[in-house]
């Protein structure tokens, strides 16, 4: 299955359904030569939509469509972990986040994501446990779409000073959490954001 967030709403690509995917109860519409990808975006943009579920006969080949008609911008992020284990969260615009951002030209994606991680909350030194994997997400800027493809790292930290929080990237709050007191049902956080914490919290 494909995830791909259009304003912070879940186009899920798919080949067949599951008790899972039903359980989203988000609506079911069967992709053929006739059904325009954009079209679908623009719907899916509307307010009171709550997403789609595709399903496709080849959902690999159809999700690198849809994400070729977007300009994509790669960023990289940290699931950031304590010598507690305890799990990196910050609030940005109001709402729990991962540090993540844009990957500069000449860095790698990995160094990138430890750069954004270090930058925006204060954290150093850290390393790279594992590549955890992507996510997709649309916005747009000056009547253009993009599409915002987010390379997500598992890392460590021995850090154990002050959180800083980056004011410049809005980010008012940071914090260590106990990831048994993280209710995904009721953080105030993104859809694509819970769709991480709950791969991260339920291996």
């Amino acid at each position: 299955m494909y995830k791909f967030f259009i304003n912070d709403k879940p186009l899920l690509i798919t080949s067949e359904l599951n008790d899972e995917l039903l359980k989203t109860q988000l609506p079911i519409k069967q992709y053929d030569k006739d059904v325009k990808l954009m079209d679908l975006v623009r719907k899916i943009e509307e307010n009171g939509e709550l997403g789609l579920i595709l399903l496709a006969e080849n959902p690999a080949l159809l999700f690198q469509k849809l994400v070729g008609k977007f300009t994509t911008i790669h960023a990289g992020g940290g699931i950031v972990f304590n010598a507690n284990q305890e799990l990196l969260l910050m609030k940005r615009l109001g709402k729990w986040d991962l540090p993540k951002g844009k990957i500069d030209p000449g860095e790698t994606n990995e160094e990138g994501a430890l750069r954004e991680v270090e930058e925006e909350c204060g954290i150093s030194p850290l390393s790279i446990d594992r590549f955890f994997g992507n996510s997709y997400h649309t916005y747009k800027l000056q009547g253009h779409r993009f599409c915002k493809l987010t390379h997500w790292y598992v890392m460590q930290t021995p850090f154990t000073g002050k959180l800083v929080p980056q004011l410049e990237e809005s980010i008012t709050e940071v914090k260590w959490v106990n990831t048994a007191d993280i209710d995904l049902k009721t953080l105030d956080t993104y859809e694509s954001i819970r769709a991480i914490l709950s791969e991260v919290l339920n291996p």
